[in-house]
């Protein structure tokens, strides 16, 4: 089965390294972008173009793994520079490279700081729900969900 679809795989090869700027090191994904990684889209199915790399390259992934960048290069497709590993892994990763994504940094558009949400979860002056979703502008629901974190989970 793996055979039959990397044989498949290798008729999208010239049309995937279209998409390729091969640098001295890495190799610059230039297609579409979703979510900070390279999209390849293969079978009416999208993939990580990191992803996809890998297994043109000849290579698996196994079961409970993912693709993660030994460069630190998120656009990179170079198998090279590409290895397996945990969900576990990949976090470590991104906490060790300042690039987990959450609170204000993942939604640029958050009406809220990581101090305001704090303030709110703290509430030291006991103001209601109704009386902080006033003052920071947001609904009384979003305070709600802030104070039983079930928003803003990593402060």
């Amino acid at each position: 089965m793996v055979l039959c679809i990397i044989r498949s795989m290798e008729a999208h090869r010239e049309r995937f390294f279209d998409k390729v700027d091969k640098t001295d090191s890495c190799w610059l994904w230039k297609g579409c972008i979703s979510c900070g990684y390279g999209r390849f889209t293969y079978s009416a199915k999208s993939y990580g173009s990191h992803c996809f790399s890998w297994l043109l390259a000849g290579n698996t992934i196994p079961e409970g793994h993912l693709i993660r960048h030994k460069c630190r290069n998120r656009h990179c497709v170079n198998p090279e520079h590409l290895e397996t590993g945990t969900r576990e892994d990949n976090m470590a990763d991104k906490v060790r490279d300042g690039t987990v994504c959450n609170g204000s940094s993942m939604n640029s558009n958050s009406k809220l700081t990581e101090e305001q949400a704090r303030t709110i979860r703290a509430n030291p002056e006991n103001k209601t729900i109704v009386q902080l979703g006033e003052q920071y502008g947001i609904h009384n629901s979003t305070v709600s969900k802030i104070i039983l974190r079930k928003t803003w989970k990593h402060l």
